[in-house]
């Protein structure tokens, strides 16, 4: 089973805001080891965490539990459970159009430019935290050229060109994208969201 935690928050004036955003997807995760599987760190103990061959982190003294982090403009996020996943959260915001050959494959172009205005902008970053999710669960980062595979977003579903691929996306608060991806079937529960 995976459970998704994520919380919003503000930014205190002077605060940094990448080490906050750090600092809250930290907490998500003590707040997921304690309330699924006992484990409690205290709030001022580090985790310990180890780095996977391209850096996706583990926990060094439990490597059964497996977990995931993101973090976007006020957002944290963090996954938990007992498979391997990958989580990623956006902000829906302005991009620039150059990044699209770079990120969606050419069914996702189609898709997406058959769209306008907003409907595009919430596409792109629907694709954009799929992918993100996607190389987050398999451990590569982004050593993978994110155009070699898709995914479709349809009215029964999003599909993925990989099989076997689970897949859970949210819209949180009309303003973020949250996508969860996993290559193990498991049940995903939304512990706590917004």
């Amino acid at each position: 089973m995976i459970k998704i935690y994520a919380e919003d928050f503000n930014l205190a004036e002077g605060e940094n805001k990448r080490e906050t955003e750090h600092l809250k997807g930290e907490l998500l995760l003590r707040k997921g080891l304690k309330n699924s599987y006992g484990i409690d760190y205290g709030e001022c103990n580090p985790i310990p965490i180890i780095k996977g061959v391209h850096g996706k982190p583990q926990l060094k003294e439990y490597p059964h539990i497996f977990h995931n982090i993101s973090h976007t403009a006020g957002l944290a996020a963090c996954a938990i459970g007992d498979v391997p996943m990958g989580i990623d959260v956006e902000e829906i915001r302005p991009f620039s159009e150059n990044i699209i050959r770079k990120v969606m494959s050419e069914q996702e172009k189609e898709q997406f430019y058959k769209l306008k205005g907003e409907e595009q902008t919430a596409f792109f970053f629907k694709i954009w935290t799929l992918k993100e999710s996607y190389v987050k669960a398999g451990g590569w980062g982004i050593t993978i050229p994110l155009t070699e595979f898709s995914f479709e977003l349809g009215p029964d579903g999003i599909t993925c060109s990989v099989p076997e691929v689970e897949i859970v996306q949210y819209c949180l608060k009309e303003r973020f994208i949250l996508s969860l991806c996993t290559f193990k079937k498991t049940e995903i529960c939304v512990d706590e969201i917004l």
